[in-house]
């Protein structure tokens, strides 16, 4: 396989983790909190994509389409009932608290999940498919072979990326939440609610961990109850490495390990990609501890 072939499917598929990262760094922007449930949303919104097209068979189009706006909209009802159970009961609370919630929640949810995938018949106990149209979709540039699956992804990536760059900078929901990240207490002060503020931001964030628990799943063809974790410690790095709270950082910090991961899997070994990620992030913490595009969420000047 040509090495550009790997950088450019390294590319497009770390859109994705692109998109779990920017997730994960706007809540820890406006609510100063991990969200450790975010995996466990892009999970169960997996699963609620996989529903549709397993039901309605997954070989059209629609059919895609249908199953992502599902994904999408489980990820975002499901992080707004987050909000309300754990983060603003415990907006006052310690820092452990809602770490431990969300925890806990997490394992709720991974295990409901894998006594359903046991029971449902459209389920299976280890891996559950997610059929697609995209599985024999291929693009040919010259000799460098690109799957179908992986540009449909870039590309849905990358417009929910400009969507929410829209968003944070013209919309007054999004000049909102960036005001609530620099100081609350000034946010109340010029009569931003700042309750719905975050709610609106949980909701936004948990709508890109659906769309990216939709897209692992294409991307993938299986999905089971305990793929949020291993993509939660992966976009923990990527912040890490792009700048904890700047969303920039985390959209082209997720391309960039995006990259790593797939050089690490064809040149080296797939049992490496994880030791080499975490090896370059200590080297980032130690000559740039500010991370690559270290800054303030949402802050795009």
């Amino acid at each position: 396989m040509h090495i550009l072939e790997y950088i450019l499917s390294g590319l497009l598929f770390g859109s994705t983790y692109s998109l779990v990262a920017i997730g994960f760094t706007i809540i820890f922007g406006v609510l100063h909190r991990l969200n450790i449930a975010h995996g466990a949303t892009i999970m169960v919104s997996a699963f609620a994509g996989a529903t549709v097209s397993l039901l309605l068979g997954g070989d059209s189009y629609a059919v895609l389409a249908l199953s992502f706006v599902v994904s999408v909209v489980t990820g975002a009802v499901l992080g707004v009932l987050i909000e309300r159970v754990i983060f603003r009961p415990l907006r006052n609370a310690s820092y452990l608290a809602p770490f431990v919630a969300t925890v806990g929640i997490t394992m709720a949810l991974e295990e409901a999940m894998q006594q359903v995938s046991r029971r449902v018949p459209i389920f299976y106990p280890e891996y559950t498919p997610y059929p697609s149209p995209l599985e024999d979709l291929s693009f040919h540039l010259g000799e460098v072979y690109i799957r179908g699956a992986y540009v449909v992804i870039f590309a849905v990536s990358l417009m929910l990326m400009v969507l929410l760059h829209l968003w944070v900078t013209r919309s007054s929901s999004g000049r909102a939440m960036r005001i609530v990240e620099e100081n609350p207490t000034a946010a109340r002060l010029l009569g931003i609610n700042v309750e719905r503020t975050e709610m609106v931001a949980f909701a936004v964030a948990s709508a890109l961990a659906g769309a990216a628990g939709c897209l692992i799943g294409v991307s993938t063809g299986t999905i089971n109850a305990y793929i949020g974790a291993p993509l939660l410690l992966t976009s923990f790095v990527v912040i890490v490495i792009g700048g904890l709270g700047n969303l920039y950082g985390a959209m082209f910090g997720g391309l960039f390990v995006g990259v790593v991961q797939i050089l690490t899997t064809n040149l080296l070994s797939a049992s490496y990609k994880e030791a080499v990620l975490f090896i370059l992030m200590f080297i980032v913490l130690i000559v740039r501890p500010q991370g690559l595009f270290g800054g303030a969420v949402g802050r795009p000047d």
